[in-house]
């Protein structure tokens, strides 16, 4: 283990010697001038030395002082650009929301585009059935219909034609006539029979544009349908879909 111990000055009037600092003229109370002086003698005898250190030091000074302007300026931004991305990321989150929105609305257009009520369905049968005929029985879905029906003679079956033809939820061209059977009714224990036709008709559903099944919601008074679609229109015009 080594002992820090010098024997020289044990017990001994000797002194340890330090080497004396050179003056320092720049704590002294030399002049302005002769400090200036002094430095700049310096710099030229220690230029390896000082050189690279004032290089640095004026580079990072100059590099301070080029981006004091710019720091500030983001600096001042720096709550507008915080907002705006608070207002960008509510506006992507909204934006997602939407297509989300228009993803599902597309799954129910369907039932506001194709097929035709039942209830406007029924709503322009009745209004088709003239004097005379009698509806047996009718089957309805979005595929098409089936009505069997009666009446006293071919006149009041061919008006009945007419009106299912000329009416407004029906294709028109798909409107077909299966058959016409006559068949005998007493109308009392002594009477004679009467002539009655049975006619079964069937054809296919129109599929409904938006305007025009508005316009048949109003003429057919169905205003609970109405609602919904005006609700149903409203919400794709808001997504703007």
């Amino acid at each position: 283990m080594r002992i820090n111990y010098n024997f020289a000055f044990q017990n001994s009037k000797l002194t340890p010697w330090e080497r004396p600092s050179p003056p320092n003229l720049l704590i002294s109370d030399a002049s302005l001038k002769k400090k200036i002086s002094y430095i700049i003698d310096q710099t030229k005898l220690n230029k390896e030395l000082i050189y690279p250190s004032i290089f640095i030091l004026l580079s990072s000074l100059g590099m301070q002082f080029l981006t004091f302007f710019p720091n500030r300026n983001i600096k001042n931004l720096e709550s507008d650009h915080f907002e705006y991305q608070v207002i960008s990321q509510k506006l992507s989150d909204l934006e997602s929301s939407k297509a989300r929105f228009r993803r599902k609305l597309r799954n129910i257009d369907k039932y506001f585009t194709q097929a035709t009520t039942s209830y406007m369905f029924a709503f322009y049968l009745q209004n088709s059935v003239p004097k005379g005929v009698q509806l047996n029985s009718y089957s309805f879905s979005d595929n098409g219909f089936d009505i069997i029906a009666t009446a006293f003679n071919l006149d009041a079956l061919n008006e009945f034609i007419t009106l299912i033809v000329e009416s407004p939820v029906i294709l028109k061209e798909s409107v077909s006539i299966n058959q016409v059977n006559r068949k005998d009714f007493a109308k009392s224990n002594n009477s004679d029979p009467v002539p009655d036709f049975e006619m079964e008709i069937y054809g296919a559903i129109k599929k409904l544009e938006i305007a025009k099944r508005k316009d048949l919601y109003i003429e057919s008074k169905a205003n609970g349908l109405l609602q919904k679609l005006k609700r149903f229109n409203n919400l794709k015009f808001k997504l703007g879909s």
